[in-house]
């Protein structure tokens, strides 16, 4: 497949070089003609030595080693009407190097330097619009003076006098395939050089993007040299040329590199082959006389040639083995109308072809775009597929940190329940067996004894002992423990107290099953309930007392009424430590205390803020 292209696109190269030379000839010349100019005198056309030539012409062949001035004279008849010529349009493809065009004896135009450096006039079409008195009814001459040097295919290519817009049109057409597009192309050249040069100091592992900006970079004077005008800045045409030439057969070393490295092969012999071949022909245009300088050139074109084509084998056949790779198929596709390109520009360069139309600057600008987009799309791709790995490490990174966050939290949670439990436990076991056992100890001896004088002792020793008991239930149990399992121990203890001592007891209770207080605020709150109901037992002389605990809109409230004697508000107002406990817990728990008589006894009212699921903390 990739065979039977190259030779299509070979063929349509081909086709387009072998226009034949009658057809460029303008209609209407009766006969063109050349002749060397006397070097005493070479703005002065010679009287004689004239040869008939067809255009386009190269004397290189005609005059071998002439480098000077050669005049071509192109005579035609004007028809007239009533006396006056009908319009004509003048267009010239190019003359090589420079020169000046004079019809009829005036002078329509001339290049700067007609003398070393020569101006560069070789692929520079023009266009006159010819008329009376200039243009003359019967006998027209045209004449042209051609500067030229013999190693640079120097001449005159086609001239067409025709109608003013015939002439314009074929003016246009030369103007575009041979400046319009040369520029276009120069300016796609430089860009992707550019571009690609950044793109290597940004990937330099990846160093094809580097040759392949080298390449670009030097096929940047290849391309000029079609639009240059002058040799500036170099001083000499010689020079000039030979600076054009490096750069052809270097950047084709540079896409043979740039090939290697793309297909990922590693062919040193080749390399060092090539290589010895490019540096010998480079040192061979700066170092040969004048004299060889047209064999040394069409070596180095031959040798750059030989160079491409190695360079789209390579990537070709690495296409043919891996026929999965879609940029490796593209860019060998890209690779075969350079290829043909530069076969029809060799043999327009040798004279085989009668055109001196140059075909690889466009097919180069071509394959560029062509190669930019594979290597684009590659860069693409290889983000593509870091920017997805970014994205899965990033998720499995996350994943991974919430999982160990996870555990890390629920260790921790662990160790620090298992700390507070060890804690609790201790501490539990040391007021048990320690301080608890003494007590109980205690109260048996003089229960045992059942002196009178022990009574007061004995009440001590067993409120002691209660409190003890508060404290070690508080501890013994959760923070997530519901208020009502922490309630239950002191209800049943205090229910029994206050009935043995004669006053009915009654318990009210709501919401506490989702009601839980941690160990501070449960501690204070069962020692203020406590405190309150022992305040009941001691002073108040009554004979019933209802508790009521309720937990509901974010709020815990506590009502202990009974109907004893009471007090009298303001004179008889509570001040006992016991009631300045009771107040001090009741700020711990951020919640507010009323103690205050009624008609029927004394009433302690408690309301603070807790969370209650569903819901959140409403403050008293």
């Amino acid at each position: 497949m990739l065979q039977q292209l190259l030779a299509g696109l070979l063929f349509l190269f081909l086709l387009a070089g072998l226009a034949p030379a009658a057809a460029l000839d303008a209609p209407g010349f009766e006969r063109i003609e050349a002749a060397r100019a006397d070097p005493a005198s070479p703005d002065t056309p010679p009287a004689g030595g004239w040869t008939a030539v067809t255009l386009p012409d190269a004397w290189a062949g005609r005059w071998p080693a002439h480098d000077g001035v050669v005049w071509y004279r192109l005579r035609w008849n004007e028809p007239a009407t009533a006396g006056v010529p009908a319009p004509r349009g003048l267009a010239m493809d190019y003359l090589s190097m420079a020169g000046a065009i004079y019809l009829n004896g005036a002078l329509l135009a001339r290049d700067p330097q007609l003398e070393e450096p020569l101006s560069r006039s070789w692929n520079h079409p023009r266009h006159w619009l010819l008329s009376a008195p200039l243009l003359r009814p019967g006998p027209n001459e045209l004449l042209v003076r051609v500067s030229g040097l013999a190693a640079y295919a120097p001449g005159l290519g086609p001239v067409v006098v025709d109608s003013p817009a015939a002439a314009e049109a074929h003016y246009r057409h030369e103007q575009l395939i041979r400046e319009s597009l040369h520029m276009l192309s120069l300016g796609i050249t430089l860009a992707m050089g550019v571009l690609y040069g950044l793109f290597w100091l940004l990937r330099r592992n990846e160093t094809f993007y580097g040759w392949f900006s080298l390449f670009s970079l030097l096929w940047v004077p290849v391309g000029y040299n079609y639009v240059a005008r002058s040799t500036w800045p170099f001083g000499s045409t010689d020079t000039y040329q030979a600076v054009n030439m490096s750069a052809l057969v270097l950047g084709t070393a540079a896409f043979l590199m740039f090939a290697l490295r793309f297909c990922g092969l590693q062919r040193r012999r080749a390399v060092q082959l090539i290589g010895g071949a490019v540096g010998l022909t480079t040192a061979a245009l700066w170092l040969a006389p004048h004299a060889l300088l047209s064999q040394v050139r069409g070596a180095a074109v031959v040798v750059a040639l030989a160079t491409y084509t190695l360079s789209a084998w390579i990537i070709c056949r690495h296409a043919l083995a891996s026929p999965r790779r879609r940029e490796v198929q593209a860019l060998a596709l890209c690779t075969l109308l350079p290829l043909a390109a530069g076969t029809h520009d060799v043999l327009v360069f040798h004279g085989v072809l009668a055109t001196n139309l140059y075909y690889t600057p466009w097919s180069s600008s071509a394959m560029l775009v062509g190669i930019s987009f594979v290597l684009t799309w590659r860069f693409v791709v290889g983000m593509r597929l870091v920017e997805h790995f970014n994205d899965e490490l990033r998720h499995h990174v996350e994943d991974a940190t919430r999982r160990l966050s996870s555990m890390l939290h629920r260790e921790h949670a662990t160790e620090l329940q298992n700390t507070r439990l060890a804690e609790r436990m201790n501490l539990v076991r040391d007021l048990h067996d320690g301080l608890g056992m003494t007590l109980s100890g205690h109260i048996a001896s003089l229960e045992n004894r059942s002196a009178a004088g022990h009574d007061t002792a004995l009440w001590a020793l067993k409120e002691v002992r209660d409190d003890l008991r508060l404290i070690i239930e508080s501890s013994a149990l959760d923070d997530t423990d519901r208020l009502s399992e922490r309630i239950a121990p002191l209800r049943h203890r205090t229910t029994r107290v206050l009935e043995a001592a004669g006053i009915e007891c009654t318990w009210a209770l709501q919401g506490l099953d989702q009601c839980r207080l941690d160990d501070r605020r449960g501690l204070d709150f069962l020692r203020l309930l406590q405190e309150a109901l022992a305040n009941v037992l001691k002073h108040s002389r009554a004979s019933k007392v209802r508790i009521g605990i309720e937990a509901a809109g974010g709020e815990l409230s506590l009502s202990v009424a009974d109907d004893g004697s009471g007090f009298t508000a303001g004179r008889d107002a509570p001040a006992g430590m016991g009631f300045r406990n009771m107040e001090a817990r009741a700020r711990r728990l951020n919640g507010t205390l009323d103690i205050r008589p009624t008609p029927n006894g004394t009433t302690v009212a408690l309301r603070f803020p807790v969370e209650l699921p569903g819901g959140g903390v409403v403050a008293a």
